[in-house]
């Protein structure tokens, strides 16, 4: 159980550090966290393309 939750941790963090980012699909937007088919991700705020998500 304990590794489990480390690995949530890890993408928790993962997200955070992405968040903000520029988007390298598009020139406009950002990411920002929201979820993607079912998962956690970042998200671009332009174009809606995914910039990672964890599962």
């Amino acid at each position: 159980m304990q590794h489990l939750r480390e690995q949530t941790e890890q993408s928790d963090t993962l997200l955070e550090l992405l968040e903000g980012t520029s988007c390298s699909f598009c020139e406009d937007g950002h990411l920002v966290q929201e979820r993607y088919k079912g998962n956690e991700a970042v998200i671009c705020s332009g174009c809606g393309t995914p910039g990672a998500q964890v599962w």
